[in-house]
């Protein structure tokens, strides 16, 4: 069953990268009840950002591994893994974007036609979901290290119309954030390291954490030009056993 309304999960979390094999963390099984709790979920790994590195493939495969979800990836480099991207991307029950730049992110998925194909994903019902650039990539403008050092965008796919920080416990992607909202973008929303977003259809309706201390906050920019962030209520997810 596709989700009830377009949904995306807008994360600074996702897999415990310090285990071998990897770890998928609980915000799976958050993104697999909101596709509708199939017994046999559907899953398709997207790595662009990282240049479809085969290692993070491996282990997403490996993470997923006698789980009973059935693992797919979409690879772009040096060609399309397969002959219908199109298809293979609207069979899935959650999509999930990995971490990486999501400056060649962008512009690998615009080459190959991957917005539109993603937007109608979302409007199925298909659950879109990612961690850092792959929570970056839905909103309109955000900040990131793609180039070096921390500084905004504003040429995301625009599925979701605010602006968008992760890893917001690093101070420098705090202040970035604030300089880009005082400077007259839109509002948006950042996380700390561990937290998500869960929006339907372009609300944000819940911020969830896989730890304690982990935080989602509102940025906003003030009448007098200064900016306003306000700590968001978080929803901490219960971590599986091991994890």
């Amino acid at each position: 069953m596709p989700a009830n309304t377009p949904t995306i999960l807008a994360t600074s979390m996702g897999f415990n990268r310090a285990r071998t094999p990897w770890h998928p963390g609980p915000v799976f099984r958050y993104a697999f009840d909101l596709a509708g709790g199939p017994a046999h979920p559907r899953l398709c790994f997207v790595s662009t950002g990282t240049g479809d590195r085969q290692a993070s493939i491996d282990n997403c495969y490996a993470a997923f591994a006698d789980t009973g979800v059935r693992v797919c990836h979409l690879a772009l480099f040096e060609e399309p893994n397969v002959p219908d991207v199109s298809a293979r991307l609207h069979e899935q029950d959650v999509i999930w974007v990995d971490r990486g730049s999501v400056v060649n992110l962008l512009a690998v998925w615009r080459a190959h036609g991957l917005p539109e194909i993603l937007r109608s994903c979302w409007q199925a019902g298909i659950v879109l979901a990612g961690e850092s650039a792959g929570s970056l990539c839905w909103h309109t403008h955000a900040v990131t290290d793609s180039y070096g050092g921390v500084r905004g965008v504003a040429d995301g796919l625009g599925f979701l119309p605010h602006g968008n920080a992760v890893h917001y416990d690093d101070g420098d992607q705090r202040t970035a954030f604030h300089h880009l909202i005082a400077n007259g973008h839109r509002d948006g929303y950042a996380t700390d390291t561990g937290a998500g977003l869960h929006y339907e259809g372009t609300t944000l309706v819940a911020a969830i954490a896989d730890r304690p201390r982990a935080g989602a906050y509102r940025v906003t920019r003030s009448p007098t030009g200064g900016v306003h962030e306000e700590p968001l209520d978080v929803v901490r997810l219960k971590r599986d056993k091991g994890a």
